[in-house]
């Protein structure tokens, strides 16, 4: 029975449980606490850099937690603007299909910051996120991040009508943002001529 015990203490130390609780209760309060907001609204989420967070320098957000916490935004995004019930009802699924990321100062340890979300644009299949990072005492922006979200099994435009009661607009992409999914596609090909 204790190695039964401690196998199963292993193994669920090894899936991160902390990853899914915090998943769970920011689920959890986008759905049945916070308000709704329209799909081109920034949703914001705070967090501090904890002990947890920080890389082998010991004094700053460690790069991938960074991308853990941007996974937060948006799914507190997704829901309180309806897209994960209408990717539901679609049968259709939303997947990081890319993403860029800048950083321009550290998130110190212990330093709170506010995370914003929003959706800035789309084509016909992706979905595309601007997530940027502000440290509490002093609004800067540490880090700016642009996330692209393949959405399969369905249309970006099928998802934002069953999400949206009005008929929504494409906006105007950023430059900063049409340069990047340019970039995107010249990989692309460059990757299907490298396979051939």
């Amino acid at each position: 029975m204790v190695e039964l015990t401690t196998v199963a203490i292993g193994f669920l130390v090894s899936l991160e449980v902390g990853y899914f609780l915090k998943a769970f209760i920011y689920g959890f309060g986008s759905r049945y606490i916070l308000s709704r907001i329209n799909t081109l609204s920034s949703s914001k989420l705070y967090g501090i850099c904890t002990t947890r967070d920080i890389d082998f320098m010991l004094n700053h957000i460690n790069n991938a937690r960074y991308l853990r916490a941007m996974d937060f935004g948006r799914i507190d995004h997704c829901i309180r603007a309806g897209i994960f019930k209408a990717v539901s009802m679609n049968k259709a699924k939303l997947l990081v299909a890319a993403t860029t990321i800048r950083y321009r100062k550290p998130v110190y340890l212990f330093m709170p910051y506010r995370l914003h979300s929003q959706l800035v644009y789309w084509d016909e299949r992706n979905l595309y996120y601007r997530q940027d990072f502000e440290t509490l005492h002093d609004n800067f922006l540490r880090t700016t991040a642009y996330v692209k979200l393949a959405v399969v099994g369905s249309s970006s435009e099928e998802i934002l009508a069953a999400a949206n009661s009005e008929n929504l607009v494409v906006p105007e992409a950023p430059d900063d943002l049409l340069s990047w999914i340019q970039y995107n596609q010249q990989n692309s090909l460059s990757l299907k001529k490298h396979r051939s």
